[in-house]
């Protein structure tokens, strides 16, 4: 790798971590008053899923199952999730958002969308477009 591209890329990299700990760091103040970070993200899966197992939750968000389990546990106190057995197998063993889960965490993705909103309002339709394209060409 030639120098001037070595350098460009550990700026880049630079600048994608600062961008992701910004992002990190606003959403942690927005939801400050609602629930921690890594709890909505529990919460934003079931709403889309309904029930989800444990496994399927850490291996989506990349943790382990007991930290899926210490947040799930929060979330049940508050009554935000429930804990049921499959009727086929009972060691089998789902998590369910209720309605007031599913509330809060609609509340909080309105609050999510509008930050993005105003955070990318500074760029053209065609600066988004080239952003999700070299995004999705990351993954």
């Amino acid at each position: 790798m030639n120098p001037e591209r070595k350098a460009a890329v550990e700026e880049l990299a630079n600048n994608f971590r600062f961008t992701i700990r910004r992002f990190r760091t606003d959403m942690n103040q927005m939801f400050d008053s609602y629930i921690p970070l890594n709890e909505f993200f529990v919460l934003r899966i079931l709403k889309r899923d309904k029930q989800q197992m444990v496994s399927k939750i850490a291996s989506e968000l990349i943790v382990s199952n007991s930290h899926i389990t210490a947040v799930t546990e929060k979330l049940i106190k508050r009554e935000l999730v429930e804990r049921n057995r499959c009727n086929n197998d009972r060691r089998v063993v789902y998590l369910e958002i209720t309605e007031a889960g599913m509330k809060l965490v609609t509340e909080m993705e309105e609050l999510q969308a509008n930050y993005m909103r105003e955070r990318f309002d500074c760029y053209t339709d065609e600066e988004v477009r080239i952003m999700n394209d070299l995004f999705k060409k990351m993954t």
